[in-house]
C-alpha cells in the first residue's frame, strides 16, 4: 500500500491510496470463494458452480465487496502511516481498479490540529485570602438551632420568622389550581415562602382572611405559573413561634458530638472547605482563560459544529425550563447562535490543549477514578450504584465522563504547578 499525504487548509487532510494489485487479487479471490460458497446456480449444488462462471455472474458484486474489504483497511494504514488521528469520518471518493490492477482512491477528514503547547507550568493565578469570620459561624450556628426548633401556640399577631398555619386557595388567572389545602405551614418572611407570600401575613392573627395577589415573571422556573397573575387566598388558623433550642452540649449529642464545640470546629471546617472549592474553581477559571489566550491553532470545524449544536441545545431546554415561549426562543435562536459559536469554539481549543498536557505528563484515568465517580453520583441521587453505572454503559456515556474526568485531573494538576499569588 502507498499514500500520498496532503495537508488542506485548516485541519483537512487528503490521502491518495494506492493498494498494490497483489493485494486486490488477493482479496478477490477471498471475496468470489465467499460468493461462490452461498450462490445457487442453475443445473449445480449450492457452493458447487464453477469459479469462471461465478466470476463472469457475480464480478461486480465481486468489485463492490472487495472496495469495502480494502478502502477501510487501506485508509487506516495511511492513517498509522502518517501519524493522523482523524475527528471525523473520511470522504472517499475517485475509487478506480486501474489498468495494472491496482486499486486507487482519494480520502479526506479533518483531524487534529498540528500545535506546540505553550508552557504550563507556574501559571500565575491569584487568590483571595480565605478565611472563616465569627458572624459565618454565628449564622450556621443558628441555622443549626432552627433545625431543632420547637413550634409553640402563640395568642398574638404573627412577626417575623413566625409560623403560620393557614388554608390556603391558588388561582391562576382566576381559575382555582388543584384543591384547598388546610392547615398549611408558611414561614413570616418574604425570602422564605413561595412566592414571597409569607411577608404579607406580617401582623395577621388566627381567624384573619387575606387575599395576596402576585404577579409571575416570563422567565419563572415553573412553567404553570410563568408571565400569569396567581391570587391566594388565605385563611389564618394559628401562629406558632419557634422556640430556639440553647447551644449547649445536649444539642451537639443530637448532632452526634459530645460537646458544642466540636459541632463549632465542623461548622468552621466545612465553611472553610467551601471557601477552599469555590477559590479553586476561580483559579481554575484563570488557567484556562491563560490556555486559551496563549494558544492559536485551527480547530475541525466538524467539532466546533457539533459542540455549537450541543451548547445551543442546551441554551434552548433552560429557557424552556424558564418558561419561556417557543416563539420567544425562536426569536432569540440567531442571537444565541452568534453568542454560543465562540464558546463552542473555546470548549474545543481548551479539549485539544488539555488533551496534550494530559499526553506529555502522562495523565490518565482509572477505573479507580470512574467508580468513585459513580460511588458519588450514586450517592448524592440515592440510588444504588450499580443502577447508576448500568444506565452510563448501556446510553455509551462512559467514554464522555472518562474525558471529563481526565480534563479535571488535568486541571487539577496545572492549578498545584501554578504559582499563587495570596492578596
Amino acid at each position: 500500500m502507498k499514500s500520498k499525504l496532503t495537508r488542506l487548509e485548516g485541519t483537512s487532510k487528503q490521502f491518495n491510496i494506492e493498494v498494490a494489485k497483489q493485494d486486490v487479487d488477493k482479496v478477490f479471490e477471498e471475496v468470489l470463494i465467499d460468493i461462490r460458497k452461498e450462490a445457487t446456480l442453475p443445473g449445480f449444488r449450492k457452493g458447487n458452480a464453477p469459479m469462471d462462471i461465478i466470476k463472469k455472474k457475480f464480478m461486480e458484486e465481486a468489485r463492490e465487496e472487495v472496495k469495502k474489504r480494502l478502502i477501510p483497511e487501506a485508509y487506516q494504514q495511511a492513517l498509522d502511516e502518517h501519524g493522523v488521528m482523524p475527528v471525523s469520518y473520511p470522504e472517499v471518493w475517485d475509487v478506480k481498479f486501474e489498468p495494472s490492477g491496482n486499486l486507487t482512491f482519494k480520502a479526506k477528514s479533518d483531524a487534529e490540529p498540528d500545535f506546540q503547547v505553550a508552557r504550563y507550568k507556574e501559571i500565575k493565578v491569584t487568590r483571595e485570602k480565605i478565611g472563616v469570620g465569627e458572624s459565618e459561624i454565628e449564622e450556621a450556628m443558628s441555622r443549626v438551632r432552627g433545625m431543632f426548633a420547637e413550634l409553640v401556640d402563640v395568642d398574638r399577631p404573627a412577626g417575623k420568622g413566625d409560623l403560620a398555619a393557614c388554608d390556603e386557595e391558588v388561582y391562576v388567572e382566576g381559575k382555582l389550581l388543584g384543591k384547598k389545602r388546610e392547615n398549611l405551614i408558611i414561614e413570616v418572611d418574604k425570602d422564605a415562602s413561595p412566592f414571597g407570600i409569607g411577608g404579607e401575613l406580617l401582623g395577621t392573627k388566627p381567624g384573619d382572611k387575606k387575599d395576596i395577589s402576585v404577579d409571575i415573571p416570563q422567565d419563572h422556573q415553573v412553567k404553570e405559573y410563568a408571565g400569569k397573575k396567581l391570587l391566594f387566598k388565605i385563611e389564618v388558623k394559628g401562629v406558632k413561634e419557634k422556640k430556639l433550642p440553647e447551644l449547649d452540649d445536649e444539642l451537639a449529642k443530637k448532632l452526634g458530638k459530645e460537646k458544642m464545640d466540636e459541632v463549632r470546629q465542623e461548622i468552621q471546617g466545612r465553611i472553610l472547605e467551601g471557601k477552599e472549592n469555590d477559590s479553586k474553581v476561580v483559579m481554575k477559571d484563570q488557567i484556562v482563560s491563560y490556555l486559551l489566550k496563549k494558544h492559536s491553532f485551527d480547530l475541525p470545524p466538524v467539532m466546533v459544529k457539533r459542540q455549537h449544536e450541543v451548547l445551543l441545545a442546551r441554551a434552548e431546554d433552560d429557557l424552556k425550563q424558564k418558561g419561556v415561549s417557543p416563539e420567544d426562543i425562536a426569536s432569540k435562536k440567531d442571537e444565541l447562535r452568534t453568542k454560543l459559536l465562540e464558546d463552542a469554539r473555546d470548549k474545543v481549543k481548551l479539549y485539544f490543549v488539555l488533551d496534550k498536557i494530559a499526553a506529555e505528563e502522562k495523565i490518565g484515568v482509572t477505573e479507580e477514578d470512574v467508580e468513585a465517580w459513580f460511588r458519588s453520583l450514586a450517592a448524592s441521587l440515592g440510588k444504588p450504584y450499580e443502577n447508576v453505572r448500568k444506565y452510563y454503559e448501556e446510553h455509551g456515556l462512559v467514554g464522555g465522563l472518562e474525558e471529563q474526568l481526565r480534563e479535571e485531573k488535568t486541571l487539577e494538576f496545572l492549578l498545584e504547578q501554578a504559582s499563587v499569588n495570596e492578596k
